[in-house]
């Protein structure tokens, strides 16, 4: 039988884990995850599927020779289990990359996901890791041409972390004259502009009907955020937003935006960074459950977004944006191609695996 490792070093990026796992045993892989104590504890739906998991605590990083330890013991059980193929969830910026890739690159196929391509041709330690590992997955089809890679031994592979596992349905109900709009993730104007949208939904004529998730914590007692939660109380905008001052669970984070008729990207600049190096978790979620996104305009060049998109380029026209949906409904995109189903991306994911291990013995 065919042994792999998928290994997350960090507490995060979690969510790309469930369909490599899922693409892994299809194909017929005995599976080890190595995760920390965090995401395993947010990780029951699906624990039951690995062969092996284990797990580390923060004492095991509590410092250098503990990290060291925990590297030694790991790269002991994953030779006992006759592991031959290993992947880094998330293959950067870690010094227990740099010394288990290195570990293992002799005897070991060694596949990394890079949720970051500005680190490959920037990070000194990426450079150091991209020593050991070649052969990388980036999660959107634009991101495998987007730069130009200095080190021309690196392939690169895209493939869609687009499915969940079945999360119990909630007693979340959506009122049926009611259209909601997502902004998946926790209130943090580092990462998005949510005034914009207060801003365009001032201009807006119909708006009874419209509803607004933030679909995370809003930490309201962050100065930035309570300022926010202010002004939207303040225009008597409060009625239109759904927020939470705690942790979203799993099953109720999932079953709102299942029921989600649109999920909406709030950016007034888009930059280099979402342009060139890296996707937001929410263009996954989008097209894992089949959902139109409002995006902004600056994203267009992505042909995903391009095709399942409403574009909007400031807050006169995210306002236009807003009007038709709370008028017809808006404009719904279709989901035709078959690179969104399971076997067209298990195919993509598991033939670079294999291709790219042959000369392993």
């Amino acid at each position: 039988m065919k042994k792999a490792a998928l290994i997350e070093f960090n507490s995060y990026h979690d969510e790309c884990l469930y369909s490599q796992i899922k693409f892994l045993d299809s194909a017929g892989y005995a599976l080890s995850l190595v995760v920390s104590s965090q995401i395993k504890d947010r990780a029951s739906e699906y624990l039951d599927i690995p062969e092996d998991v284990i797990t580390f605590t923060r004492f095991d990083q509590k410092n250098l020779f503990s990290r060291i330890s925990f590297l030694l013991k790991l790269k002991k059980q994953l030779k006992k289990r006759g592991v031959k193929t290993v992947i880094f969830n998330t293959a950067s910026s870690r010094l227990e990359i740099i010394l288990l890739s290195f570990m293992l690159k002799r005897r070991t196929a060694l596949f990394g996901i890079l949720h970051n391509l500005k680190k490959v041709n920037h990070s000194f330690s990426q450079k150091l890791i991209n020593k050991s590992i070649k052969n990388y997955f980036v999660i959107n089809d634009f991101l495998e041409n987007s730069i130009e890679l200095e080190d021309k031994s690196i392939q690169l592979q895209s493939f869609y972390p687009i499915f969940f596992p079945i999360y119990e349905e909630t007693s979340i109900k959506k009122p049926q004259e009611e259209i909601w709009i997502s902004i998946p993730g926790k209130l943090d104007f580092g990462r998005r502009d949510y005034s914009l949208v207060a801003e365009a939904l001032q201009q807006v004529n119909t708006k009874t009907n419209l509803k607004f998730l933030i679909l995370g914590n809003s930490n309201s007692e962050n100065p930035k955020n309570r300022e926010f939660l202010d002004f939207i109380e303040a225009q008597n905008l409060q009625q239109h937003f759904v927020t939470f001052n705690y942790f979203l669970d799993n099953n109720t984070f999932h079953d709102y935006l299942k029921k989600s008729d649109f999920i909406l990207i709030p950016l007034e600049s888009v930059g280099n960074n979402y342009a060139k190096y890296k996707i937001m978790g929410c263009y996954n979620q989008a097209f894992g459950y089949k959902k139109t996104l409002i995006s902004p305009i600056e994203l267009n060049h992505i042909p995903d977004l391009k095709k399942h998109s409403i574009f909007y380029d400031d807050v006169e026209s995210l306002a236009q944006v807003f009007n038709k949906i709370g008028e017809n409904g808006g404009e719904k995109k279709e989901y035709s191609v078959t690179k969104w189903g399971f076997e067209a991306q298990k195919n993509n994911y598991i033939s670079f695996l294999e291709k790219n291990q042959k000369e392993i013995k």
